[in-house]
């Protein structure tokens, strides 16, 4: 069970400032890790609508934010009429790393950055509702209380400490972001989540307690179980890294690879640590694992077009893209493929796209990616492309068009739009000392070159 299915429906810290640098640098020939980018756009016309689209994925973070806490609603609708009343954790990290790259890239002042991310901040560590650190799945914007019966989820919780780390590099000389950063990651009990078979569990309800179950094989765990071996305080053993299964595994031109079919588990991860050039304990190279799955989901949605051209005909390297998403039968799970040599509409698919699939692969598959975003908004225009970017599906078969915008979907488009362009989020996330501590002590070394 992964997280978008489930609700559906040894360095001690505190770091101020100077003592943050101090580590920073110590960090520094580990993240020299990070080499030049592996694609940025071909032409002038590729920039133009890579800037466009992240300033519109970026107003979603502006828009939506509660004006008195900077909690940053789960959805809203595209033309910003309406945005819900409460607000998703992994949001919030999507929206402090938002706020990061804005700052950036001159779509609001350093001044108005850095107001806004001590707001969301000091609202995540003062009033969202959480267990041991671990903060809710939803809770209200106005007030932080858990909404939805909701859980307090680990992977969101990841999600929001990964933001949080981003801007603790940015904004490395503000005293207040740095502290406050700091103290969400330190008070999360890590420890407390893991279970006795070394895995770390969902989540826990005040209702049912610990959830039964737990991060055991190829996921977005990657980006939890790192940040919890790494964590500044109470992190869980190295050993954690080796318990989950490395599986499933499927096949693609000749070559294996860890799967899960939606697409946004092989881009989480990949948002925040760099993977290009390390490998993991056994050689693994999760960065080209990712790029593997990218390639076969667009040959997946190629064979599905050309065995069933009435229904998903449209599909192919002009337009591709699943992950869970919205659909027009409520929240779907897919992607795809699910087993090798298996070319079928599993899981419901019917013609469905979902924009932030590409667009979250956006540094993973240049090419492919910016072909396809650019031919959805040529083909399709403003009925799918709006104030926030792309909507968050859509199926030209039926004509159905979401009426909404996720954030964490936004979020990874705007994250992996800017890690293409300039790189901006992977080098504020692998400055910050917990990044580069958590590689090492899972024993991924750097790719000979």
């Amino acid at each position: 069970m992964k997280r978008r299915t489930f609700l559906g429906g040894g360095l001690s810290l505190p770091l101020v400032a100077s003592q943050f640098l101090r580590e920073r640098a110590m960090a520094e020939p580990m993240s020299s890790i990070t080499n030049a980018l592996s694609g940025r756009p071909a032409n002038d016309a590729d920039r133009v609508f890579l800037d466009d689209l992240e300033r519109r994925c970026y107003r979603y973070f502006a828009d939506s934010a509660d004006s008195g806490t900077g909690l940053i609603p789960d959805r809203g609708s595209t033309d910003g009429s309406w945005f819900s009343k409460y607000a998703s954790s992994a949001a919030c990290g999507f929206g402090l790393t938002a706020h990061t790259i804005a700052a950036d890239r001159g779509f609001i002042t350093q001044e108005e950055a850095v107001d806004r991310v001590r707001l969301l901040l000091r609202s995540l560590l003062n009033i969202a509702e959480h267990q041991r650190g671990f903060v809710y799945h939803f809770f209200s914007c106005k007030d932080g209380k858990r909404r939805r019966n909701s859980e307090a989820s680990s992977i969101d919780t990841a999600l929001m400490i990964a933001g949080a780390m981003c801007a603790a590099s940015t904004f490395h000389d503000d005293l207040q972001i740095v502290e406050m950063a700091n103290q969400l990651y330190e008070r999360v009990d890590w420890t407390w989540m893991l279970g006795t078979n070394d895995l770390l569990h969902m989540g826990w309800t005040p209702e049912g307690g610990m959830l039964p179950y737990q991060w055991d094989s190829y996921s977005e765990l990657i980006l939890l179980v790192l940040l919890a071996i790494g964590a500044p305080n109470n992190p869980i053993p190295p050993k954690c890294w080796q318990a989950w299964r490395r599986e499933p595994v499927l096949r693609f031109d000749g070559e294996d690879f860890l799967s899960y079919p939606p697409l946004f588990v092989h881009q989480y991860p990949m948002a925040y640590f760099d993977f290009r050039n390390v490998r993991s304990p056994s050689g693994r190279s999760y960065w080209d694992n990712s790029v593997r799955a990218h390639r076969a989901q667009i040959a997946f949605m190629t064979e599905l077009a050309a065995r069933y051209p009435n229904q998903f005909g449209h599909y192919g390297a002009d337009v591709w893209g699943l992950t869970s998403s919205d659909s027009a039968h409520g929240y779907r799970d897919w992607g795809g493929p699910y087993q090798v040599d298996r070319f079928e509409p599993d899981r419901g698919i019917d013609g469905t796209v979902v924009p932030s699939a590409a667009a979250g692969g956006l540094a993973v598959l240049p090419n492919a990616a910016l072909h396809t975003l650019r031919f959805q908004h040529e083909r399709y225009g403003e009925k799918v492309y709006g104030r926030y970017g792309f909507v968050n599906a859509f199926n030209p078969v039926t004509g159905w068009i979401g009426a909404d915008v996720i954030g964490i979907d936004t979020g990874i488009s705007l994250a992996m739009a800017n890690n293409l362009e300039t790189g901006g989020v992977w080098q504020a996330f692998m400055r910050h000392p917990a990044a580069t501590r958590a590689l090492q002590l899972a024993g991924f070394t750097r790719m000979r070159s």
